[in-house]
């Protein structure tokens, strides 16, 4: 069988290596770095500033500056690491790259640097790209990969949109001394994710020196005498801040460019069915051009469900609980429904929730700020958590497995976990869903 795929980011490559089995001749088009975003400017660079700025905000008492270049250097260091792997990976699953630009066409067959090549399955995984400001800017003000790319830290620096990524760079400039604003047009940081939770994180942001300003609309960036100004409106009034840098974070929309009108849902993105195939025949979609929350696991699930469905299974998406993660210090985890949610859809909903301050790791370390919610139906069915707190990113898999299995709350409170660790705030949360439960 032959098998192209459009797309070398997390999605593209993941579904290129679980294809490449057998005597299937797989062919992988990517015009830019194979790793795509997450891997080159995104998931694993931004991780490695975390944890520099991590380090710095430890010992940031004897007043220590940051080393940038040095920080700069494992940052890239990380990233050559992993991508070093992933191209071995690739080469020993003899998927040939080719390394040019490739537009999908009405028939299902690609079309790259002037030559048409036909397949029996095409995987399209064409990411996606930074939302276009609705305001006026500067060509220089930044985006995520300017920011990432810097030669310098910047002495202030306005971030727009208090998402996951403008708060986690908000986090590292803070961390290593920069002045941090940023601006949000909702009335919390976060928005989609659990209020309460959110609020706790932002007013530990808030200790760490960050200026929020909520409920507040860009109006304008300009550039004078080599100074931005960021004029926004607040509260009905015009308020402006100025500051060495600008970075713009509002999101990213799936790249749909140049595809087919007809395997689009609203030209937002692609239109798939339960199996991940578009109305081209043969022509599946995954990743963060079919929309969702744009996290490369869910797109790494994605290439698994097509892979499978490619030679004759019949698996189903969005059938899978997908956690969501913010790497701030503390990190907020969430996965399925926030309260908000859940009261949204008028589901009959209880919550049940313990503070890391009654967790003995999180005391003897003295990281008690935040706290675990467990969202559930009175007979015990969890339909949603927030973690907040120290390794949340790493413990919110155990109420996802929870979820995925069909584990109720009551059940989730037999297990016995290690102590001391942060995990057992699931432990003392589930027994006491338990105790709520019916």
């Amino acid at each position: 069988m032959r098998i192209g795929i459009i797309g070398g980011g997390p999605a593209g490559y993941s579904a290129a290596v679980r294809v490449s089995n057998g005597n299937n001749k797989v062919q992988l088009f990517e015009k830019g770095e194979i790793g795509g975003v997450c891997l080159n400017i995104g998931c694993i660079p931004t991780k490695a500033l975390i944890y520099s700025a991590n380090l710095h905000d430890i010992v940031r008492s004897d007043k220590r500056k940051p080393d940038w270049e040095e920080i700069q250097e494992k940052k890239a260091l990380a990233v050559k690491r992993v991508l070093l792997g992933l191209k071995g990976l690739l080469k020993e699953k003899e998927i040939e790259i080719i390394k040019e630009e490739a537009i999908l066409k009405e028939d299902g067959s690609i079309k790259s640097n002037r030559k048409k090549y036909k397949f029996d399955k095409v995987i399209l995984a064409a990411g996606s790209k930074p939302i276009a400001p609705p305001f006026t800017a500067p060509k220089d003000v930044w985006n995520s990969t300017d920011a990432l790319e810097a030669s310098d830290l910047p002495e202030s620096i306005v971030i727009i949109g208090a998402g996951y990524i403008g708060l986690e760079f908000g986090y590292v400039f803070s961390c290593l001394g920069s002045k941090v604003s940023l601006i949000e047009k909702e009335n919390e940081v976060l928005p989609g994710e659990d209020k309460e939770s959110a609020a706790i994180l932002r007013k530990s942001l808030l200790r760490k020196g960050i200026k929020f300003c909520l409920s507040s609309e860009v109006i304008e960036v300009k550039k004078e005498n080599d100074k931005f100004e960021v004029i926004f409106k607040s509260s009905d009034k015009e308020e402006k801040i100025e500051s060495q840098k600008v970075l713009i974070a509002i999101g990213r929309t799936p790249n749909v460019d140049d595809l087919p009108g007809e395997i689009l849902e609203g030209n937002k993105a692609v239109k798939v069915d339960d199996f991940l195939e578009t109305k081209i025949k043969g022509v599946y979609a995954i990743g963060d051009c079919i929309g969702g929350h744009l996290l490369a696991h869910s797109a790494y699930k994605e290439a698994e469900i097509a892979a499978s469905n490619i030679f004759g299974e019949k698996i189903k998406k969005a059938k899978f609980a997908i956690p969501r993660v913010v790497y701030t210090h503390p990190e907020l985890a969430s996965v399925g429904k926030s309260e908000e949610e859940a009261k949204s859809l008028n589901i009959d909903y209880l919550v049940s929730r313990v503070p890391f301050a009654s967790n003995g790791r999180a005391i003897a370390t003295g990281k008690t700020t935040g706290q675990i919610k467990i969202i559930h139906t009175k007979e015990g069915k969890i339909i949603g958590s927030i973690i907040l707190g120290e390794d949340a990113s790493e413990i919110i898999s155990l109420i996802s497995l929870a979820m995925d299995r069909d584990i109720s709350v009551k059940k989730l409170s037999e297990t016995v976990f290690p102590h001391p660790t942060f995990s057992e705030v699931i432990g003392k949360c589930s027994t006491v869903a338990g105790v709520h439960a019916v």
